[in-house]
């Protein structure tokens, strides 16, 4: 009977600690799904329109096997990273080539010291690609892969 008592206040002060850790352990893996949300805000948001000077595929901090896409925009005032989003995602949806002539709404942001933008919608002729919505959420989140959001 001493032993059932004592397994059970153990449970019920142990219980407690591992859910605890458990979550916040799913807390940090959201967090690395969650990287081009993080610095998203609101209040930065602008539209600019220039040529595309470069589209990279670099491979995320947190991610070894997450490539994300990248441009590197030239305006009148400035040349500047835009962040777009997941490779998957990007390829499914419009493709980018050096020279294309591009309007992008989004987020501008400091990434390593310099000025970027996340991109919210790019326009290229009539083509428009929104990639997150007004609060910043980004479009590929629940995102079926075999799916084109512009048919």
């Amino acid at each position: 009977m001493k032993r059932s008592i004592i397994n059970i206040t153990l449970l019920l002060l142990i219980g407690p600690l591992l859910t605890t850790a458990f979550a916040q352990q799913r807390s940090g893996k959201m967090m690395n799904k969650q990287m081009y949300n993080r610095e998203y805000d609101n209040s930065t948001v602008e539209t600019i329109k220039g040529e595309v000077v470069e589209v990279n595929y670099l491979i995320g901090k947190h991610k070894s096997n997450m490539k994300g896409v990248h441009l590197t925009l030239k305006t009148d005032s400035e040349t500047i990273p835009v962040h777009l989003g997941p490779a998957w995602f990007i390829e499914q949806q419009e493709s980018f080539e050096k020279g294309d002539e591009i309007s992008v709404t989004g987020s501008r942001i400091t990434y390593n010291g310099e000025p970027a933008l996340i991109a919210a919608e790019i326009t290229r002729g009539k083509m428009t690609l929104k990639l997150r919505n007004q609060q910043g959420y980004p479009a590929w989140r629940g995102w079926r892969m075999n799916k084109k959001m512009n048919n």
